[in-house]
């Protein structure tokens, strides 16, 4: 059965979820990682491509993105899957599918959404068990927002006129208090918006 077309609007912010095949380690090294920012930077610079949050899991990656032309998303992803592909078989002497079948975009269309999944992004890694404190989690966007760390990946054009929503004490405790929420709430919170 052939798939169906993904119907967005010209421009959008949309939340990517690409996942390692059968949750194979997709970044087994600290090379990788950085293959794989160096090789997202490419699209942030060449394509109307703006990354607002991220968080690198070992198994699968999150990306909110402000797309301002939706008809480059398939194009953008298959070439950056297959580039990290190419990266990881020269490296790892892989084998067979790296990744698990179609990526997932969801739409995020209200700013009440756009930052409870920034937030759910940015603690995904201690929901995973591989940090207890966000800080902790070097692959990720949350040094930038709540340290000021500067991070050539984001371009985050949305968030110019929010003083509120970034770089301050607040944004810190607002992406903690996410860290005492159930799992499954935190998850319906970020996609109810």
């Amino acid at each position: 059965m052939p798939r169906t077309a993904r119907t967005l609007p010209d421009a959008c912010m949309l939340h990517i979820i690409c996942r390692g095949n059968n949750s194979e380690r997709l970044f087994r090294t600290r090379k990788d990682y950085l293959y794989m920012t160096r090789t997202l930077m490419r699209y942030t610079l060449r394509e109307n491509f703006y990354i607002h949050h991220y968080s690198l899991m070992p198994t699968h990656i999150h990306i909110l993105a402000w797309l301002e032309d939706t008809t480059n998303l398939s194009s953008i992803i298959k070439s950056l899957t297959l580039s990290y592909h190419y990266h990881y078989r020269k490296h790892h002497r892989y084998k067979g599918h790296l990744w698990h079948g179609r990526y997932r975009s969801i739409l995020v269309s209200t700013e009440s959404h756009w930052i409870q999944c920034g937030r759910y992004i940015e603690i995904n890694s201690v929901h995973a068990g591989l940090c207890n404190d966000p800080s902790d989690y070097p692959w990720s966007s949350y040094h930038h927002y709540a340290f000021s760390k500067s991070d050539p990946l984001l371009r985050p054009i949305m968030y110019k006129d929010r003083p509120g929503i970034h770089h301050n004490a607040s944004y810190e405790e607002f992406i903690k208090s996410g860290i005492d929420l159930e799992y499954q709430r935190l998850k319906i919170m970020y996609e109810k918006g």
